[in-house]
This record gives C-alpha cells, sequence and structure tokens, in this order.
C-alpha cells in the first residue's frame, strides 16, 4: 500500500485540523506573553543580512523598550562565534537590566545543551533552554528516526539540563502533524523526566485555527488526565497565512508564551508576526505594550536587516493610516472637528494610528472628493471654506496620476493667493 507521493505508508500524514476533541474551557482572561524569536528563527530566513553583534545589543534594546519579557537570542550549539555572541548578549541584557529572560535554542544532543550550560555559566545568570526534536510521522520516516529514539533522546537532554541554571524547555518540531498515538509516547517521556514547559510547534505552517484548539485541547486533557503540570508554548509558521491567527488561538486558550519575529521574518513564509501579535494583545486589553517603541523596533529592524516593510503591513506600513476615499475623509474630518483625537483614529481604523505616534492622513488624488481638500486645509491652518481654493486644488489633482504631495498642494495654495 502506497500514500502521498509513492510514500511506503499513509500514516505519515496526520493532520489536526480534521481532529474533533471535546473542548475545555477557555482561560477567563488569557495572560501569555510573548517569546521573540528574531535573533534565532528569524534571521535564518533566506537574504536576510546577518547583524553585528551591537546591531543584536540594539535590536535587544528595542525588544526590552516595546515590552517583550523573553526572547531566543541564538543557537550557540551551532559554532564557538555564536557562542561568544550569545555570551555577550546575556551579559548586556543584566548590564542594562532589562526584564528581558534570555533563551537559546538547541538539538537534544549533549554538545548543544553543554553550550546553553556554557551561557549560564559564564554569564552567571538562568537561562531557558528550548531543546527541540522532531516528532511526526514524516520526519521519522525521512530521517529513519524510532519513537524509542525519541524518547531517549528526551529524556538524556533533560537530565543534562538539571545541573547549572538553565531551565529546560521541551520543544516538538512539527508537533501539528504528529499523530496522538507517537505525541502520547512523547509526553510520557516528557512526563518520566519532570518535564514542566512544552513547545508545540506548527513547523511547516500547516495548522488552521480549529486544528490549533484541537491539539490543544487534546494535549491539556492528556496531562490533567495523568495530573501533570505542564506550561503550554507555541511556534507558528506562516506558509498558509495563518500564524498570526493561530498563534492568537493559542494565547486565548491559555498558552504562556507565544513566539513570534519581528516582521514576521523567518524561513520560508516567515514565521507569526510578533509585532500583529503584540498590538493585537495590546488594542484587546491582554497586556500593555509601547506600541511606538514597537514602531521603532519594526523600523530599525527593518534597516539593518535589509527588509521591506510592505507599504500595507498592519500598523507599521506606510500607508495603513491613509485614505483618499471621499465618504472616509468626510467622516475623519467631522470626527477631528469634534476635538478627540482618539475617535479621529477610530472612526475609519481598529489601529489608533497615535498609539504608533503617527496620524491619520487624509489624501486629494483622482478621486477625491470636496471634504478630502477640507480636511486638509483644516489640518494645515488654511481657510477650508474658500470655494475657488478647493475647486483649484481639485482641479490641480485631476492632472496627477498618484496623490498630491503637501509640496505639491502648497505651490497650488501659492498660485491662488
Amino acid at each position: 500500500m502506497t500514500g502521498r507521493s509513492g510514500y511506503p505508508s499513509p500514516d505519515i500524514w496526520f493532520n489536526w485540523n480534521t481532529m474533533v476533541v471535546d473542548a475545555a474551557p477557555h482561560p477567563a482572561a488569557y495572560s501569555g506573553t510573548f517569546f521573540d524569536e528574531t535573533l534565532r528563527d528569524g534571521v535564518q530566513a533566506p537574504h536576510i543580512r546577518n547583524p553585528s553583534l551591537d546591531q543584536k545589543r540594539a535590536l535587544v534594546d528595542h525588544m526590552a523598550r516595546a515590552g517583550v519579557r523573553s526572547a531566543d537570542l541564538g543557537f550557540p550549539g551551532s559554532d564557538p562565534e555564536a557562542l561568544r555572541e550569545c555570551v555577550a548578549l546575556t551579559r548586556h541584557i543584566i548590564a542594562s537590566g532589562h526584564p528581558i529572560v534570555p533563551g537559546y535554542a538547541g538539538r537534544t544532543h549533549p554538545a548543544d545543551i553543554a553550550a546553553i550550560r556554557e551561557i549560564a555559566a559564564r554569564a552567571e545568570t538562568a537561562v531557558d533552554a528550548y531543546v527541540f526534536v522532531g516528532v511526526s510521522p514524516i520526519r521519522q520516516y525521512v530521517e529513519d528516526w524510532s519513537i524509542a529514539g525519541i524518547q531517549r533522546n528526551i529524556v538524556d537532554s533533560a537530565a543534562a539540563c538539571l545541573d547549572g541554571e538553565v531551565d529546560f524547555v521541551l520543544v516538538l518540531e512539527d508537533a501539528v502533524r504528529c499523530t496522538p498515538e507517537v505525541l502520547g509516547q512523547v509526553y510520557d517521556a516528557a512526563i518520566d523526566s519532570g518535564v514542566t514547559r512544552l513547545t508545540l510547534c506548527d513547523t511547516v505552517g500547516a495548522a488552521r485555527p480549529e486544528g490549533t484548539a484541537a491539539l490543544l485541547h487534546w494535549t491539556s486533557r492528556y496531562f490533567r488526565n495523568r495530573q501533570r503540570s505542564v506550561d503550554l508554548e507555541w511556534h507558528g509558521h506562516n506558509d498558509r497565512g495563518l500564524a498570526l491567527a493561530n498563534s492568537l488561538t493559542a494565547l486565548a486558550l491559555g498558552c504562556t508564551r507565544v513566539h513570534g519575529t519581528i516582521l514576521g521574518i523567518g524561513e520560508r513564509a516567515g514565521n507569526a508576526s510578533l509585532d500583529q501579535l503584540i498590538v493585537n494583545s495590546h488594542l484587546d486589553g491582554h497586556g500593555t505594550y509601547d506600541l511606538k517603541a514597537l514602531r521603532q523596533y519594526g523600523e530599525y529592524a527593518a534597516e539593518v536587516l535589509d527588509v521591506d516593510i510592505p507599504q500595507n503591513y498592519p500598523a507599521l506600513g506606510r500607508d495603513v493610516f491613509k485614505t483618499s476615499a471621499g465618504v472616509h475623509a468626510s467622516a475623519i474630518l467631522k470626527a477631528h472637528l469634534k476635538g478627540d483625537t482618539l475617535v479621529k483614529d477610530s472612526v475609519y481604523s481598529s489601529v489608533p494610528a497615535g498609539y504608533l505616534g503617527r496620524e491619520q492622513e487624509v489624501l486629494i488624488d483622482r478621486a477625491s472628493g470636496t471634504n478630502n481638500v477640507r480636511y486638509w486645509l483644516t489640518v494645515h491652518g488654511y481657510d477650508s471654506t474658500d470655494a475657488s481654493l478647493l475647486k483649484k486644488i481639485l482641479d490641480g489633482s485631476r492632472a496627477h496620476r498618484v496623490p498630491l504631495t503637501d509640496e505639491q498642494i502648497g505651490r497650488i495654495i501659492a498660485t491662488a493667493e
């Protein structure tokens, strides 16, 4: 019997999106935080410029100002230079007084765990060891791994982290494509090892929100039935464009940490967008963050990592607080005249521009009406009741294929005086 693409068994293809699981009640108010993967998973993206150590320190500073309280700062087991930088970043966090818990990634391999333990020893502080192992049947098939071998690696890795100030976090790669039968055996090994923190990964972005919910409900019930308290975390990728939705679902279902990267950078289609997670959490009242600092973080990261921010990128894009629609302009003008900035920011936007240190912008182009011009004249201190001036500016906009710039409008006004 053959499965998809000629594989010898269909059993390697599993999808939590099709599972029906008795739902547990949602937490009354979720309180999870975010784990910034920018300096580990994020910089693995193709064509990302590798930042210098000083730039990495600056990125950590931006994280702290925005409200990030835990971060994956690298893969120290990859080479001696990576280890040196990881130690330097940990020392920078301590010296700066940043309230960030440093975390580091490694495989279930003695050398990787030894490198993370060395960071804790040299920096003289506690660190989190995010130790990962692939668990899905397709990964087992490709790698020729056995369940017994995976279980043994988990037990050995947990034991290796016991000495020194290293908090072991078991990271299950491709958990969303792992069968309940295999997960149960992996969870049993975790229980036997005393694991108290577990990260479920949507490594290839295969999950839909209902699949995320099914996996989390099933996992929570598994540990609850065995009277084990385990903090769950979520790590998602964006291959199907669902990383943000899945991450918000995980947060709402009680995950203590949800992982993301600034601007959603990462391998292939990227990771869950940390900035979008923070904006949503802040607006929904589930955390207090400095969105102006978040904007500065995004802009700095784009510069040093050589990443373009799309013009329509939520909250941080160039055009997200701009409109040229006449109906919208009319409402924004009326809100402006009421003197309430939050109302003005909210009448045609769910993200208040002022929270990010920006303003609503009403453009004047070929499709604009009189209210677009009135708004521009009002906020720039001109007489918005001058009918001849209104007409002259509108006529001027018809000669351009793109919105008029402030300079162009100023020249039109100057010729009308």
